[in-house]
């Protein structure tokens, strides 16, 4: 930490507060705050340009990089052609001596910086004088082009993928929500067929209406998302089937809630709170409030379990 004459106290850092209590005031100071500064200000200059250069690469599609990568290899054909015009003992030399001059070397310098930009190198051409620094720069970004080009690929074939897993996903949902809804249904029936012929309701009636009521909660949570959050937007039959379902519960709900007596002074408290959510939640589902347009018929399903939420909140 810079301090050299730590080892002469052997108290530790105790011993050496109550000898140095300036040094110890000032060191830490220093050390704290103007050396991780100095570093932090050193350090980010160092790799912005690379971040920045292979941000620019990333965001380019396929085909500009393709394009590009013409454009390299165009461009550095040019000049080899030109270098060999003006300097031939500088620029590309074959077999039987340097590329032919005028047009006809520009075939031959085309050919080359093709070979270069995608490292094939037959060795039937090579580059000579300062020819070669370009050749390399070249040889570098075909190689990096290419790199990106291929790492293109793969994403999109990735992105594909993850979206077949996402879209498998999402109809899993979308059947688990369908079958927990019928399953509450049924749970609130056979609760409700526990209440019949006595007028206190058992114990265990109440209970299980506090556990359906918790599990529909989360089914709900999982509509208004699809209503409001959707990733995806689920068929129009589907959704149909789902929210006929919720006006079916909530139908259940409010019957099996008449027959338990369970007025709000007489309400457990997870029962309440399960009551006062769902009917939030359900009061924001009605044909003019969620974002999307629907179809008629939806819009009225909708509505249907708006008005249900209400009834549930004055039993």
């Amino acid at each position: 930490m810079g301090y050299t004459n730590v080892s002469h106290y052997p108290g530790g850092l105790t011993e050496w507060l109550a000898h140095e209590p300036q040094q110890a005031a000032v060191q830490p100071m220093r050390l704290h705050n103007a050396e991780p500064v100095a570093e932090a200000a050193i350090a980010r200059p160092r790799h912005a340009w690379s971040t920045a250069f292979v941000n620019a690469l990333a965001d380019r599609s396929v085909e500009q990089l393709f394009r590009l990568w013409l454009e390299i290899v165009i461009g550095c054909g040019l000049a080899y052609w030109l270098l060999a015009t003006m300097w031939p003992s500088f620029a590309l030399m074959t077999s039987g001596g340097p590329v032919p001059q005028g047009l006809r070397g520009l075939w031959p310098a085309l050919y080359f910086s093709a070979v270069t930009a995608t490292s094939i190198g037959y060795g039937d051409i090579v580059p000579t004088g300062a020819s070669r620094v370009l050749a390399v720069g070249e040889g570098i970004a075909g190689l990096i082009l290419f790199g990106c080009v291929v790492s293109k690929f793969v994403s999109r074939r990735q992105e594909e993928l993850i979206g077949q897993i996402h879209r498998i996903a999402f109809e899993d949902r979308l059947g688990r929500v369908r079958t927990n809804l019928l399953l509450v249904r049924t749970e609130l029936q056979a609760t409700a067929r526990l209440c019949e012929g006595r007028d206190i309701p058992p114990p265990e009636a109440v209970a299980r209406v506090e556990s359906a009521a918790m599990v529909f909660v989360g089914e709900l949570h999982a509509v208004h998302d699809l209503l409001y959050r959707p990733q995806e937007t689920p068929e129009e039959a589907v959704l149909e089937a789902i929210l006929a379902g919720l006006a079916s519960v909530f139908r259940e709900f409010n019957e099996l809630l008449s027959c338990v007596q369970a007025q709000r002074s007489e309400r457990p408290p997870a029962l309440s709170a399960s009551v006062n959510t769902m009917s939030r939640l359900a009061r924001e589902i009605c044909g003019d409030c969620v974002p999307r347009q629907f179809a008629p018929a939806l819009r009225t399903w909708m509505d249907q379990i708006q008005r249900m939420a209400a009834e549930v909140e004055q039993i």
